[in-house]
């Protein structure tokens, strides 16, 4: 059967061929869900190469996760959601098994490379909480700056003054966020400060910021770093195995 005769969607009563949505993702260059499952096969992949399996207890014991997550708690729930979409048990069995594959590939990828990455960059995870006020005029922003030094409230200013409407209600408190996060400027007059500290006004896309360090957090390798960094280390893995793979898509070749 050729792509074209097959129903992929129906909109209002109107039937779009697998062959019309294949085309149109292909004009729009995104395969997202090819890329999905060739990620899933080069990890399936390494899981073999390194002897990474799942046991039979594990797998049933995350086919009932999945169930539970989908509200399904009836065999014959399961069985419909799967009939409706041309899936079987075996398909939702595998689905499990290949969840299970990749959190332990996960963790045999970056097994012993998180301190390490951590330690190289450290500095990259420091945090700052402040806050800001937002102005279109320099002369302005330094009258601001002034103010505080003076005494005056920093988040009646914010309130008052400050054009960004996103932090403008919370008296310009922005939260914390990381170095890497920062506008260069701010970041380069946010560490090394004792909280309190007034700074700017700094130029950041034709907008005046005056902000408040309201804390200085050094960065800790703690449950959440760990998880942001074990992120970034199995994602440059999975970056280079796609490069490596050799990957052929022919979604066009029908014969």
């Amino acid at each position: 059967m050729k792509i074209d005769q097959v129903i992929a969607l129906q909109i209002e009563g109107e039937n779009y061929s697998l062959g019309t949505v294949l085309r149109f993702a292909n004009l729009q260059g995104k395969f997202d869900l090819i890329d999905d499952y060739i990620t899933i096969s080069l990890i399936a992949t390494y899981a073999d190469e390194h002897s990474i399996t799942a046991s039979q207890e594990e797998i049933r014991a995350a086919v009932t996760d999945w169930k539970m997550e989908k509200g399904m708690y009836q065999s014959l729930d399961t069985e419909k959601w799967l009939a409706e979409r041309l899936l079987s048990t075996s398909d939702l069995v595998d689905f499990a098994r290949r969840k299970i594959l990749n959190d332990r590939v996960r963790k045999h990828v970056v097994s012993g490379k998180v301190e390490p990455y951590f330690a190289d960059r450290r500095s990259l995870f420091d945090a700052v909480a402040f806050s800001q006020i937002v102005v279109n005029d320099r002369v302005l922003a330094r009258e601001l700056r002034f103010r505080t030094m003076e005494g005056a409230e920093f988040f009646s200013l914010a309130r008052q003054y400050s054009i960004d409407e996103s932090t403008r209600l919370a008296g310009g408190f922005v939260g914390r966020i990381e170095r890497t996060q920062l506008p260069q400027a701010i970041a380069a007059h946010a560490f090394g400060v004792i909280p309190g500290t007034i700074a700017g006004p700094f130029e950041i896309d034709k907008k005046f910021y005056v902000v408040k360090i309201e804390e200085v957090y050094p960065a800790e390798l703690n449950e959440a770093t760990r998880a942001r960094i074990e992120g970034i280390l199995f994602e440059e893995w999975l970056s280079l195995r796609r490069k490596q793979a050799n990957v052929n898509v022919s979604l066009w070749n029908e014969d």
